[in-house]
């Protein structure tokens, strides 16, 4: 009686992949939830069908997504730093590792901001953390720092979570990506960029979830921590809004109004407002911001802009570009209209026409082909966000 070897499952669609990989992978840590993420998060500014991105790039945006994570969790009444890894790695000089790679790096950056009387940089976004050392003493010490960090990074990703994300049990084929010959970039097979960018909104809080269970339970030895509040430190997008000061700057670029509805803003300077909602996409850029009335915020909430709105938001970038790169320079934000064009552009590509929008007089209508044309025309046009 031969043997013979069993064939591999058939490939799975990318959608039920993520699922089974958040049902069934095996885990020690947060490596391929963080990872899942990363992907999420990229695939909006990727062209093409199966688009490639570099590895540098993920492990950029890998270490983007964590930096929010090394932030000291109150316990207690101390602070402590949540691990996100069960295991126990010796090192090369016999020390033992009690963390992912990326989290230990991040302490590294974070110690190096400290020493060099940048500690209250610590609290921001990565990216704005770049931005405010241009010009400083410490600038190219943390240049050299965060490149280090980088590699770093980037080997372990390929090493662990790229190589084992796909692995499941019946060894299905590969269902998100390829590793290219010389494992500088993952290539999206077919259709998958579009998949994760369509449905961002539903499996990126899904994975967060996920990411947030197993944070409390890697560290449920030493500390007994509520579901809701690892999740909050974790992900919530409070700290990383702008600060009062910024607020009240944008209320005065949009002439104490809304920009959708023209009604007046409250004195307190009304809610805060992601026109590409933060469920969505990671867009951290002013022009991304708006300043709304609190039922407008309510209203619109996580949806998307419908065809008027669209219209009236890239009115207010046409007229305002100059002052918003003005507020943004003073306050040592991130400003980058194009690259929040291009990302709601994928994103409303990736949309079906049924899928419900925000109307500031009607409230959340469907796109209809006919809306999911006109605001495909706006996005496609880069003159009209110049």
């Amino acid at each position: 009686m031969s043997s013979s070897t069993p064939e591999r499952s058939a490939r799975l669609d990318p959608i039920p992949g993520i699922l089974e990989i958040l049902d069934r992978a095996a885990m020690t840590g947060t490596n391929k939830l963080g990872l899942l993420l990363t992907l999420i998060d990229l695939a909006p500014a990727l062209e093409g069908d199966a688009p490639s991105v570099t590895q540098t790039r993920i492990a950029q945006r890998y270490l983007e997504i964590h930096w929010e994570h090394a932030r000291p969790y109150p316990y207690g009444g101390r602070t402590v730093t949540l691990r996100q890894s069960s295991a126990r790695k010796r090192r090369s000089d016999g020390t033992v590792a009690d963390d992912t790679t990326v989290m230990q790096e991040i302490h590294g950056l974070r110690e190096l901001l400290e020493c060099g009387d940048c500690g209250d940089l610590r609290e921001k976004p990565l990216e704005i953390v770049e931005r405010r050392l241009d010009g400083t003493d410490l600038q190219s010490e943390w240049k050299e720092a965060y490149e280090t960090a980088l590699a770093k990074v980037r080997a372990n990703l390929l090493r662990n979570p790229v190589r084992l994300l796909q692995r499941l049990p019946g060894d299905p084929e590969p269902f998100l990506y390829d590793v290219t010959s010389d494992k500088s970039a993952l290539t999206f097979l077919p259709g998958v960029a579009r998949s994760l960018t369509r449905f961002a909104g539903v499996l990126r809080p899904l994975i967060e979830f996920r990411f947030a269970q197993a944070v409390m339970r890697i560290n449920r030895e030493t500390l007994q921590l509520p579901i809701d509040d690892v999740y909050s430190h974790l992900f919530g997008r409070d700290r990383i809004m702008p600060s009062p000061k910024m607020r009240q700057g944008l209320v005065e670029i949009q002439r104490g109004q809304c920009i959708f509805t023209d009604i007046r803003l409250p004195k307190a300077g009304g809610s805060l407002d992601h026109v590409v909602p933060w469920s969505r996409a990671r867009l951290s850029q002013i022009e991304n911001f708006v300043m709304t009335t609190p039922s407008v915020n309510s209203s619109k909430s996580d949806s998307l802009l419908a065809p008027a709105a669209m219209e009236r938001w890239f009115q207010h970038i046409d007229t305002n570009s100059g002052e918003l790169q003005e507020c943004a320079d003073e306050h040592g934000w991130l400003t980058d209209f194009d690259s929040v064009r291009r990302v709601a552009l994928h994103i409303y590509r990736a949309l079906d026409a049924s899928t419900g929008v925000w109307d500031f007089e009607y409230g959340i209508q469907l796109l209809g082909v006919d809306g999911k044309r006109a605001v495909l025309e706006l996005l496609s046009s880069p003159a009209s966000s110049t």
